[in-house]
């Protein structure tokens, strides 16, 4: 780490946005572009996801989990998207980004990871119960409540997750001084940082596009709108409840302030946040932050045996495999359409054969080309832009299965059977030794390729080798994508 100490609010914000935390500001960025009406939104979240192992297996533990989906399992980002809709499914994201990116730092003093732990969960119960506030409200306004207010104190949990002197520093003077009120806490971290928490949240959520409700919650938080209200009043009330010695007559205007959003009777509302403590415990523990549960609530929680609880084990390739062939079987009975089958299969080569990159090529609408259209990579930017593959002049690989239909395993990318069918551009687009291709089938039209491969310039010890199994497997998935693909052709 850089002795560079940032003064002021812009400091601050580029030396997390670029230094601490990019991977986490990566991939808010990416998944805020998403648009819900937009079609290629599944495919976006695909190439942002589907590369991440470790934020693939939370989004689908979280929407298995009880307060999500209940007697309906899933198997797959693809179905998880469309049960649960894509908002809730970018928050999902977020929110499990966020908890790992903040407490993967392990060199915190232990004042320092106190104080961390404590506001990342009071910043998870706010967003449960703001949540809870606009139940009465559409499904999209609760997700951008739950998101804004577990954000609101996001510049905070930022600087003391990034450790280092200046961490140690600021605890110390706020514990020596016995601070009791935001403004004296505000004072002295204007002092030392040259800037406030609530002003770097700003920044953070402003640079790194978080939304209108979060950025209007912080911008002008007197304002009285139902959304902006419930976050205001989520943050105190978690705060509050998250104090062993709160105050009942604070604690009793907050809760009068939130029955007169809710139409409801203080008590019954106290009811209802005391059950939405419970609910954010078990969400706490589906996304694997059961360090966090010990704070939630006015009577902390006793660590328990849950955080030291392995993950459940995984199913092995086999398993995986079967499970997203029998989830895309069943998709032409749920009116499925054409993106949603080819990318739930993608997803299955992707995972269950455990590829690097996995594409899936469409015709132009010229038919001179083939384009990527859903990508599962590391650099799915990068492959979107370059690797477009010519369908006129001399026939090659990708040309020989559009016309022969016929799954293709090369082998070996330098051998001389494959010499007239991979000329030196196409070698290098595909920058390994081996790869798969096979067909895509609409009607009696070939629209498309599945294309996999383990390339990965970054890991000097080798991929490893693609098998006889990976390949029946690949083509498998290739053959139920085009028999679902017949069956909703003929069902439309």
């Amino acid at each position: 780490m850089s002795d560079f100490t940032p003064h002021g609010t812009d400091e601050w914000v580029e030396m997390i946005g670029e230094h601490e935390l990019p991977a986490l500001c990566s991939t808010i960025r990416e998944i805020e572009k998403l648009s819900k009406d937009d079609t290629s939104s599944l495919a976006k979240l695909g190439q942002t996801v589907l590369h991440d192992h470790a934020l693939t297996s939370s989004i689908l533990k979280v929407a298995n989990s009880a307060g999500y989906m209940g007697r309906n399992p899933v198997t797959t980002v693809s179905r998880a998207s469309v049960v649960l809709g894509l908002t809730r499914i970018k928050n999902i994201c977020i929110t499990a980004k966020l908890l790992n990116s903040l407490l993967k730092n392990r060199k915190l003093t232990p004042g320092v990871y106190e104080r961390l732990l404590k506001l990342m969960a009071q910043s998870f119960h706010a967003g449960m119960i703001a949540k809870l506030m606009m139940q009465g409200y559409d499904e999209d306004v609760q997700e951008e409540t739950f998101i804004a207010a577990l954000l609101n104190r996001f510049g905070e949990s930022a600087f003391w997750s990034r450790g280092g002197r200046i961490t140690v520093e600021l605890d110390k003077a706020l514990r020596q001084k016995q601070v009791a009120r935001p403004e004296e806490a505000a004072h002295i971290v204007r002092q030392t940082l040259g800037t406030t928490f609530e002003e770097m949240s700003l920044g953070l959520a402003s640079s790194w596009n978080m939304g209108t409700v979060l950025i209007s919650s912080l911008e002008e938080p007197e304002l009285r709108t139902p959304e902006l209200r419930s976050v205001s009043l989520a943050v105190h009330l978690s705060d509050t409840l998250a104090n062993p010695k709160y105050n009942r007559a604070e604690l009793e205007k907050l809760l009068t302030e939130a029955a007169d959003l809710m139409h409801q009777d203080k008590w019954e509302v106290l009811a209802e946040i005391e059950r939405c403590s419970e609910e954010t415990v078990e969400l706490l523990n589906s996304y694997g932050a059961g360090v966090l549960t010990r704070y939630i609530g006015h009577d902390p929680i006793a660590p328990t045996a849950i955080e030291s609880k392995p993950d459940d084990e995984e199913p092995s390739d086999q398993a995986l495999q079967l499970r997203i062939l029998r989830e895309l079987a069943f998709l032409p009975n749920e009116n499925a359409d054409f993106n949603l089958i080819v990318q739930t299969a993608m997803e299955g080569i992707h995972r269950g054969i455990r590829m690097r990159r996995t594409i899936v090529f469409l015709k132009s609408r010229e038919r001179r080309s083939l384009m990527p259209r859903f990508i599962s990579a590391p650099n799915g930017n990068q492959i979107k832009r370059k690797f477009v593959v010519g369908l006129d002049g001399s026939p090659n690989i990708f040309s020989h299965v559009l016309n022969t239909r016929q799954p293709v395993w090369v082998d070996n990318v330098n051998a001389p059977k494959w010499r007239s069918y991979l000329d030196s551009s196409l070698r290098g687009l595909v920058g390994g030794d081996e790869f798969f291709v096979a067909p895509i089938i609409w009607g009696k039209a070939c629209v498309g390729l599945f294309y996999a491969d383990r390339n990965d310039p970054s890991d000097k010890r080798g991929q490893r080798p693609m098998s006889q199994d990976d390949f029946m497997a690949f083509t498998l998935f290739a053959q139920q994508t085009n028999l679902c693909l017949s069956l909703i052709r003929k069902n439309s």
